[in-house]
């Protein structure tokens, strides 16, 4: 994309509880922060960090109002999206949707990424991406 300069943020993993998928990959180095419950979202959170690897977040749903238990029922464990940290998130939605991508939901504020915006973007080719606004 030309114009539009997005920055690997995160990988997502859908799992169903974190306690239990966590120990995987605090058995490969990497460390976990804390879990934060964003209501707003559905779902609890915890991101995972380890020198020279991609940083990873796991979701857990709270319930079945998102799209996380979704997935975990027609596919189970799985990573299911890619996030990139972008500088304006009007722009490169904008920028996206003239990609045909699909605005999937937000812009809202996210509290596992300290109330910054996040939103969601589907292309059938491309698969789903989240964008972080930076702070």
């Amino acid at each position: 994309m030309d114009n539009l300069p997005l920055v690997f943020h995160h990988i997502g993993i859908a799992c169903r509880d974190i306690e239990k998928t966590k120990p995987f990959y605090l058995a490969m180095g990497y460390a976990a922060a804390d879990i934060v419950e964003d209501p707003l979202q559905h779902v609890r959170v915890c991101f995972l960090d380890k020198e020279g690897a991609p940083r990873l977040e796991l979701l857990e749903p709270l319930d079945d109002k998102n799209p996380v238990s979704r997935i975990l029922t027609s596919v189970g464990v799985t990573p299911y999206h890619v996030c990139y940290e972008v500088q304006d998130m009007d722009v490169s939605i904008k920028a996206l949707r003239g990609q045909r991508f699909l605005l999937v939901n937000g812009p809202v504020p996210a509290c596992a990424m300290g109330d910054r915006l996040v939103a969601f973007l589907f292309k059938k080719d491309v698969g789903l991406i989240e964008l972080v606004e930076t702070k």
